[in-house]
């Protein structure tokens, strides 16, 4: 029972990118966001930011975590999709080979595959506002091409502009039948695709149009149409399209919108303000001013009023839009979803019970996640480059990165579902290069240590003030030159008294947390240590390093006691269980879960495809932990431990009656159908071989091809493997080649059989058999021999 289940893991959900630039759409409902990710369109659900759905090429019918993960382990030709478009029943797709996919959202299959007849690749793609047309365009021959997927038709090509086309909407009135386009030149044009005539020339941007919105008023249709040339333009629509208002906003214009029934107008910057504009009197509102983010793209849900800003890190901000009675327009942050991580560098826990993740990825910005809310997240700004560490204590959290600044932050519950971090210190130049690790003391956070990548250690002493609560403040306890080279980790004892530092010197040491003091020197790594870990219960300290092992040394001398190899670089150590066992990360995505009695790796889980930066345990429960690395995935593992074990036990229970069943229809021989199945079940070859061999020695030959016609595949290649084993021994050699005979003949008659060589089938076979032969032809010739004698007598 023992090795039954000693420790396991399994990962409980996955985190991954689901949006990598360039398309998006958002569904009438503003339940699911369509992105765009290499060759697959996501379909993400707002509210828990989970991928539900998966359309591309490549992707198979079953969309479960584990078809996605042997999916991306296997090579396959990519066609990637370089835009697509939505309408409420249908998702169409261009692809880099040329084609057209149409998909219907209800079943999620493919009803339409098509070529594009564009000479270049298909740079945008539309639908009409009743999504009965589709309109593409293509990047090399300048053309738009209208198709009517229902009667497999190209309805006209309209060519009278300078493509490419970046842009194309459809006239919002299912009445129109026109269509426009912004070219190459600037200029948006219009045209009336059932007479294909061009309508309108629209010049006055000077730069690359990107948004168009559309109002029907009183007097007729208007358009506003945003570009990167900094101007607003309002367009009537009549006879002769005549520019009705030129607003210069002095921003670069990302998108825009109309909300409220056209009486206001919602424009996007690309440096994130966002402005809003009142139609009438055209009067400009700042609604977003301060933000650290810069905008890609503005999406609005008319329906549930929300508005998402797509910014240039491939992260979507939504917004719930409300509006006073004097249609004065009011922003509250709804959700943020992350659509790109990036590397995740590194991660830790805060508030109560380890509710909150933070986490620090390849941007300035970092995030911290709600564990308990579907993984809500916050983006955090407040550094200028690169964070590199975090830290967390309780409701304190600690960022440090390149540029060489410390942000101390308290995280503030503004209501039971909102929770942000409120910033307490920002202190820069802490360090004359970039910063790489940081730690807080245990049991209240009264001090921490930082190291950057010049090999020098600063210990830093926070305080309190006893009056007001929230005013912290933290002074330099003691600096020192910690190592020749740059230090990977730094972390404290659980008693705060002593802190290790790791370093690329190949070297961890001991320092006293208040004062600068050396214990000692870990020597004994051949190359550099990557992460240094004291356990909670022992006194030991754990060291990983591009040696490919795990040392476990003792504070008391500071000589090594134990050692454990690995593959590859290990990367990553922490201590589970109270210290039981441990769980190595290392640079080719493999998990592995020590016993540190035994020295034994209990579990290896293969669950990221590149190297793992960064875990996160869970120092509340200990049943969990998260993982983040190279390949942007971020992923929680549970402790499965007694389910595994229940399982086993049950599995075990319902063999051994099993095997109880089948010892008594042996004993009483009878029900002998039924036997022979439990025994090919219970893979027990003696067992199966005695029947078979009590219907011979009946010379009951049709009862056993009987009982060899009713196997599936799957007990039939367990027969084989039985026969495999009777075939070692000559008493039982005519029972296996009598079976081995019928199972090949009836996989040469039926096509439907068929046996592959399973497990070396062939290779182990043929010697037995041969020397079987042999021996038999031997007797053969001497029964013969036999014969002539007597009959000479």
């Amino acid at each position: 029972m023992t090795s039954m289940a000693e420790k396991s893991y399994a990962a409980e959900a996955r985190y991954t990118n689901f949006y990598a630039g360039s398309d998006i759409a958002w569904s009438e409902d503003g339940q699911l966001l369509y992105c765009l990710n290499g060759d697959v369109v996501n379909q993400v659900d707002v509210k828990t930011s989970q991928v539900l759905h998966s359309f591309g090429a490549n992707v198979s019918k079953s969309n479960n975590d584990q078809a996605k993960t042997r999916q991306e382990d296997v090579d396959v030709d990519e066609d990637n999709i370089y835009c697509f478009a939505l309408s409420r029943e249908h998702l169409v797709a261009a692809h880099g080979s040329g084609l057209l996919r149409l998909w219907e959202l209800s079943t999620q299959k493919l009803i339409k595959l098509w070529k594009s007849q564009h000479k270049g690749p298909v740079v945008c793609i539309e639908f009409s506002p009743a999504g009965k047309l589709i309109c593409t365009t293509g990047g090399a021959d300048a053309t738009i091409r209208l198709w009517d997927f229902a009667n497999n038709s190209c309805l006209c090509a309209l060519k009278d502009y300078p493509g490419p086309a970046l842009l194309l909407r459809f006239h919002p009135s299912p009445l129109k039948s026109e269509i426009f386009a912004v070219g190459s030149d600037n200029t948006i044009y219009c045209w009336n695709y059932e007479t294909k005539a061009l309508l309108h020339k629209m010049r006055g941007h000077i730069s690359q149009v990107t948004g168009l919105s559309f109002q029907t008023t009183d007097s007729g249709c208007q358009l506003a149409s945003v570009s990167r040339d900094k101007v607003l333009i309002v367009w009537q629509l009549d006879l002769e399209a005549k520019q009705l208002k030129v607003i210069p906003l002095y921003e670069e214009l990302e998108g825009v919108s109309h909300i409220t029934n056209g009486a206001q107008l919602l424009v996007a910057c690309g440096s994130g303000k966002l402005l809003q504009l009142d139609t009438k009197t055209w009067k400009m509102k700042d609604l977003l001013t301060t933000t650290d983010f810069q905008i890609s793209r503005l999406l609005y849900c008319h329906k549930e009023e929300q508005l998402t800003l797509v910014t240039t890190e491939q992260n979507m901000i939504i917004y719930n839009v409300k509006t006073s009675e004097k249609e004065a327009v009011n922003l509250e942050l709804f959700k943020q979803l992350v659509g790109y991580n990036d590397e995740i560098l590194d991660m830790c826990f805060l508030g109560d019970n380890d509710r909150y993740l933070a986490v620090a990825t390849n941007s300035k910005h970092f995030k911290v996640y709600d564990t308990e809310q579907n993984m809500n997240c916050r983006l955090i700004c407040g550094h200028s480059d690169i964070v590199m560490s975090l830290a967390a204590s309780h409701h304190l959290l600690i960022s440090v990165g390149k540029d060489c600044s410390i942000h101390l932050w308290k995280l503030s519950h503004t209501s039971d579902e909102d929770s942000l971090l409120q910033p307490l210190i920002q202190q820069n130049n802490c360090h004359t290069a970039t910063i790489g690790c940081v730690a807080f003391t245990h049991h209240g956070a009264t001090g921490f240590a930082s190291a950057c990548q010049d090999g020098s250690m600063k210990v830093w002493q926070l305080t309190r003030d006893k009056q007001e609560r929230n005013n912290y403040a933290f002074s330099l306890r003691y600096a020192a030159l910690a190592h020749d080279k740059e230090v990977n980790c730094v972390t404290y004892a659980l008693n705060n008294k002593i802190l290790a530092t790791a370093s690329q010197d190949k070297t961890a040491k001991i320092w006293t947390a208040d004062s600068n003091v050396l214990l000692g020197v870990l020597r004994g790594h051949t190359r550099g240590v990557w992460c240094v870990r004291f356990s909670p219960v022992d006194q030991i300290v754990l060291t990983s390093s591009s040696d490919c092992s795990l040392r476990i040394w003792s504070i008391a001398n500071f000589s090594c006691l134990k050692r454990m190899e690995q593959e590859c670089t290990i990367l990553r150590v922490e201590f589970l269980d109270h210290g039981k066992f441990i769980l190595s990360a290392a640079s080719d995505g493999l998990l592995k879960l020590w016993n540190i009695k035994t020295n034994l790796c209990v579990q290896s889980i293969d669950e990221h495809s590149d190297r793992v930066w960064s875990i996160a345990v869970s120092a509340c429960s200990n049943r969990f932990f998260y993982t983040g690395g190279a390949d942007s995935k971020l992923i929680r593992f549970a402790d499965i431990t007694d389910t595994v074990r229940n399982e086993a036990l049950d599995q075990r229970q319902a063999m051994l009656q099993q095997e109880q069943t089948l010892q008594s229809l042996l004993h009483a021989q009878q029900q002998l159908e039924k036997a022979f199945m439990l025994a090919l079940t219970l893979n027990k070859p003696k067992a199966s071989y005695d029947i078979i061999c009590h219907f011979v020695k009946k010379r009951d030959a049709a009862a056993v091809h009987q009982l060899v016609d009713q196997l599936n595949m799957d007990q039939r290649l367990s027969l084989l493997q039985h026969v495999k084993a009777w075939g070692t021994n000559s008493r039982h050699s005519y029972i296996a080649n009598l079976v081995l005979q019928h199972l090949l003949g009836d996989a040469l008659l039926n096509t439907e059989h068929k046996l592959y060589n399973n497990g070396n089938l062939v290779e182990v076979l043929t010697p037995y058999v041969q020397r079987h032969f042999k021996r038999v032809s031997e007797l053969s010739k001497d029964l013969a021999f036999m014969e002539f004698i007597v009959k000479c007598m």
